[in-house]
């Protein structure tokens, strides 16, 4: 797990991943409730609940790195030995580490490029929905880290 001297990080990610799975029910509860209900309905929920469910993954894929919450197949690490096993669990963090560090690093230029167009119904500037991949990138490389030493100390 990620040292306890980063509680701070640790509780405003889970609340902005809260919020944001929060905003994503009520925005489409609002929309289904608008169709049956109302003589109209929103036309910018369904982007609301796009971009919620966006930061809501995005957010929350280094709080699952964290807590080792993540899917992962481990029928091989059945039948392996323990430093087998470990090297497999090393190459894996290691792999999410460098994966997700490109993207961050990718994505900034990216975010820099959109920053001149708007969504179409809420008109958002697009640089905020890409930079939900700027911090995918940072806080899942980030935690993959601690949990890469993490696992390099334990024998």
């Amino acid at each position: 797990m990620i040292p306890e001297n980063f509680p701070f990080l640790n509780k405003v990610l889970s609340f902005l991943v809260t919020l944001s799975f929060i905003l994503m029910i009520a925005v489409v509860v609002l929309q289904v409730v608008a169709r049956y209900a109302l003589p109209w309905s929103p036309n910018w929920t369904e982007e609301l609940a796009r971009f919620s469910f966006i930061y809501m993954v995005s957010l929350g894929a280094g709080l699952a790195i964290k807590d080792r919450e993540y899917v992962s197949v481990d029928t091989l690490q059945e039948y392996v030995s323990p430093t087998v096993k470990k090297y497999l669990e090393v190459s894996i963090l290691v792999l999410i580490f460098l994966f997700m560090a490109v993207m961050f690093y990718f994505s900034l230029p990216l975010v820099k490029i959109v920053q001149i167009r708007q969504s179409p119904a809420m008109g958002l500037n697009m640089a905020i929905m890409y930079l939900s991949m700027s911090a995918m990138g940072l806080f899942t490389s980030l935690y993959a880290a601690f949990q890469l030493i993490q696992r390099l100390k334990q024998p």
